[in-house]
């Protein structure tokens, strides 16, 4: 339920900083009170979205509210008619995000207001991080937490002086609804507009303050910093079930990946249970691979069920490592699934990869009037009993994926699903063949035998949307993570899959003659122009094709790549990356330090600097990569966890600081 997870990762300002704040707070309470307000007719509706490259705002084209993309085209109309914005932020997979829509965007009288008193603006957060970036820092400062659907209004230079994520359609069980909120902004936007700029000038400025960061240019590198964040996994670990915190539960391949890389077997053994406490859950496809977005249970057993490619490609480099650390075969069989899964399911027919699977589908029986959550996925005990009639099949399938006849989706863990099974493995075949007395094979081909007939019925399902959009930095975790595979597990098919994913990307977002990248790609068109991590995790996948098979073609590109990538986002006060350019239309120049379940940018370039810098025999690069770990572990020196993926490439930061060290005394003596 995307509307109530926090994606804060905002600092919660003391109250001597937060007075600039009291006017913006107090505009926002005054305006979540609603009174009434008579509807305006419809307008023309959505159609400007028609021809957008995101398949999310062509979701929208028929709504009845009169949807702008962002562009010049919103922001002139806003400033000639002097109507506040109404934005709206979502993406294709989101749940929360297609209720919002069914509710209000498609109610005529909630459009008619809309079109009347505003200018709304739709926004793929999937292909504007950017703009995202900046109302969530609003969003989260003003009302405690975020998510989306992220809804925002601002005044016509795009300030937001109020907002929040899902609402519903009327107000309800003390929550405002949307239709009075609208209303509500319109009369306070009458009465005083000069008041609410001055409140969302004021959010802006202390915004920027509390992202502005002073310059820490130093290329220091404290050695203590990995056993410091290694020691607060150690004390945030879920010794029951695996994973860092409490519920809700995503996959955190970067925390991964740096604690199977640690010398303590402590730590290897955290992430390794973990990874199969993942691989048991419901979390995990159990009948056609990969991966669901998260877990709403501490046990991973319940899923909100968006398969994003990002964690394809992620959950497949933890799962190849923890074979390559381990030497136990199950991870390298899930490796192999999930990236099997994705070759077969998400590979556009250029090569490159689709985006994601939503979480929401149309039921079997068409019971209902729209898409539900989970549908596809789960199963009630007539279509268990359905799909496999033999009832001694039926019961052993049952022991072994935890199927009650009474469901095991407790209300607890999500309302909408109580009642029906989600798929997990409550047991395994030799445990199954130990309680029936027998042989180990004979059950092993039964659960086979269930699961051809699983997958058959579910078959007969409605299908899953897919977003057809192919994101340049996801691609790059994917291809990073086929190339690795191709020469871990010595699986040309996997290599051959990298390659030919690198070139249709490059062919299709790679601008080779300006040297500039693309963010993504979807229904012949190109999107929004690249930010920082779309160059860094698409470098990071040329440098690791190069490792692959090493052609010169794939290290001149990554260097090229990076090239752009300092040029276009390198902070010459403090070292590091901005996420989006210095002319971007958004009020935010955002700089993030901190890995979530994607690595972020600052992470993943210091490891493509360092490479580039011996490869290439580039001495600058290496005090790029410097000064980009100097700022970053500044900024999280109290927590270091927080950084993990930039931790990993700490014993070679380290290493250089020895060499230099060693080779300072060789020449004073």
């Amino acid at each position: 339920m995307h509307a109530r997870i926090s994606t804060a990762r905002f600092p919660t300002p003391r109250a001597s900083s937060s007075a600039r704040l009291v006017r913006v707070l107090g505009l926002t309470l005054a305006i979540l009170c609603p009174p009434s307000l008579a509807e305006a007719p419809a307008h023309t509706g959505g159609w400007r979205l028609a021809d957008a490259s995101s398949p999310y705002l062509r979701m929208h084209a028929d709504n009845p509210v009169e949807w702008f993309p962002w562009g010049d085209e919103a922001f002139a109309k806003a400033r000639r008619e002097h109507k506040p914005l109404f934005i709206s932020i979502g993406y294709f997979t989101c749940h929360w995000c297609h209720v919002m829509e069914r509710e209000s965007f498609e109610n005529p009288r909630i459009a008619a207001l809309l079109n009347k008193y505003f200018v709304s603006i739709k926004i793929d957060r999937e292909q504007r991080p950017d703009i995202d970036a900046a109302y969530m820092a609003f969003v989260t400062l003003t009302r405690g937490a975020g998510g989306w659907p992220m809804t925002v209004f601002a005044t016509p230079e795009g300030h937001p002086f109020t907002g929040g994520v899902y609402f519903p359609p009327e107000t309800q069980d003390g929550h405002i609804g949307l239709r009075q909120l609208v209303t509500r902004v319109h009369e306070l936007w009458q009465k005083d507009p000069k008041q609410v700029e001055a409140a969302a000038d004021a959010a802006v400025t202390q915004i920027k303050k509390l992202r502005h960061t002073a310059a820490t240019t130093s290329t220091d590198i404290d050695p203590a910093l990995p056993e410091k964040a290694r020691g607060e996994f150690r004390q945030s670990y879920d010794a029951l079930a695996g994973g860092f915190g409490e519920a809700p539960k995503f996959p955190q391949a970067p925390q991964l990946l740096f604690l199977l890389r640690s010398p303590a077997e402590q730590d290897r053994e955290m992430a390794l249970h973990t990874l199969d406490t993942m691989a048991d859950g419901g979390i995990r496809d159990q009948l056609g691979g990969g991966f669901h977005r998260y877990a709403t249970d501490p046990l991973w057993r319940v899923p909100h069920f968006e398969k994003m490619l990002y964690d394809q490609a992620l959950n497949a480099r933890a799962y190849l490592l923890a074979w390559r650390v381990s030497g136990r075969q199950r991870y390298a069989d899930v490796a192999r699934e999930t990236l099997d899964f994705v070759l077969a399911r998400m590979r556009a027919d250029d090569g490159s990869f689709y985006a994601a699977y939503a979480a929401d589908s149309l039921p079997a029986d068409d019971s209902a009037a729209h898409p539900e959550e989970g549908a596809f996925y789960v199963w009630d005990w007539a279509q268990w009993r359905a799909a496999l009639p033999q009832a001694a099949l039926r019961d052993l399938a049952a022991a072994y994926y935890g199927v009650r006849e009474t469901g095991n989706v407790e209300a607890a863990a999500d309302p909408g699903l109580a009642g029906t099974n989600v798929l997990y493995l409550a047991s395994s075949a030799l445990s199954l063949a130990m309680q029936r007395d027998s042989a180990i094979g004979a059950v092993e081909a039964d659960l086979k035998s269930a699961k051809d007939l699983l997958l058959k019925a579910r078959a007969r399902r409605p299908p899953v949307p897919l977003d057809e959009k192919v994101v340049a930095a996801w691609n790059g975790y994917m291809i990073t993570a086929l190339a690795e595979a191709g020469r871990e597990m010595q699986a040309p098919r996997y290599l051959a899959a990298a390659t030919h994913a690198a070139d249709a990307v490059l062919k299709r977002l790679y601008d080779a003659k300006a040297n500039r990248l693309y963010r993504d790609y979807s229904a012949g068109h190109r999107g929004a122009e690249a930010f920082a991590i779309d160059y860094a995790a698409l470098s990071e996948a040329l440098l690791a094709l190069h490792a692959a098979e090493p052609e010169q073609r794939w290290l001149n590109l990554a260097r090229h790549l990076t090239e752009a990538q300092i040029a276009l986002f390198w902070d010459d006060d403090s070292g590091g990356f901005f996420n989006n350019r210095g002319d971007s239309s958004v009020w935010l120049r955002d700089k993030e330090s901190e890995d979530g379940v994607e690595p972020g940018v600052n992470s993943v370039s210091i490891g493509n600097l360092i490479q580039l810098a011996r490869l290439s025999d580039r001495p600058p690069l290496m005090r790029r990569a410097r000064l980009t770990a100097g700022w970053t572990a500044a900024h999280l020196a109290a927590i270091p966890s927080a950084m993990p993926y930039a931790l990993i490439q700490w014993p070679a930061l380290v290493g250089i600081d020895t060499q230099a060290s060693a080779s300072a005394q060789s020449r004073r003596q």
